[in-house]
């Protein structure tokens, strides 16, 4: 039937990616460029910041980062206290690179798999990675504040049948702060493929949605960097609190 033709959808692909396989393992090459172009930007602009800093007129870069910082300094000092000032600039990095290799997808194409540039966090390897960052630094900051006997007590803590819990539930941090973003920045791709695979006669339409959808998925790309961000700075601190969470 034509209306079953108007509606009928190409299919998506997940996990499609410019690849290059090198001794047996396979680089997303897709998924590095962007990486690399998120982390070049966050470098210029942190070198732009520091020769055009002033206490006097500041810019707006400067304003943008001295907002970042102030409220991460903030959630960290109220939180744990100055002592803990050492987990303000990797808080600060995280934010900082998930929120640009969020937007690195700026431009939409036919396909979510098929944009000129993919966002990194759109691939879960990224995300796996930056999950698995957090996960060691916040442990390695549990077991150096309250010791390996400490650490590990904290999983056995009454009432003790709770003990495999506690254990699968730190097990899962990871996995569940990588999935969450990946799904979030994945799914606006999805609906820019939807929006764009309506039939041509709708194409100022189209367009229109697509461009609204973007910027809604910016957005989104805020809410996720920092949803990430803070959930770094609760691991670290539920990783060094004396009582058991």
């Amino acid at each position: 039937m034509p209306s079953a033709h108007l509606l009928a959808v190409p299919p998506i692909p997940v996990g499609d990616h410019v690849t290059k396989t090198i001794g047996g393992v396979t680089f997303n090459l897709d998924t590095i460029w962007g990486t690399l172009i998120a982390c070049a930007v966050i470098i210029a602009m942190g070198f732009y910041v520091r020769r055009k800093v002033s206490s006097a007129t500041p810019n707006k870069t400067q304003l943008l980062w001295e907002v970042i910082v102030g409220w991460v300094t903030d959630t960290v000092f109220g939180g744990m206290g100055p002592r803990y000032r050492n987990v303000v600039p990797f808080a600060v990095t995280i934010f900082v690179l998930v929120l640009t290799a969020n937007w690195v997808e700026l431009f939409p194409g036919l396909f979510h798999n098929t944009d000129w540039l993919p966002s990194p966090s759109a691939d879960v390897n990224l995300t796996y990675a930056l999950g698995a960052t957090v996960f060691v630094v916040t442990n390695a900051a549990g077991v150096k504040a309250r010791g390996w006997g400490g650490y590990t007590r904290s999983f056995f803590a009454k009432p003790r049948w709770l003990a495999p819990i506690r254990i699968l539930e730190e097990l899962m941090k990871p996995v569940t702060l990588s999935l969450r973003l990946f799904g979030n920045i994945f799914s606006g791709g999805i609906m820019i493929a939807l929006l764009l695979a309506i039939p041509i006669y709708f194409f100022p339409a189209t367009i229109a949605f697509s461009l609204a959808w973007k910027l809604f998925d910016m957005f989104i790309g805020v809410i996720q960097a920092f949803i990430f961000a803070l959930l770094t700075i609760l691991y670290y601190q539920f990783a060094v609190a004396e009582e058991p969470h």
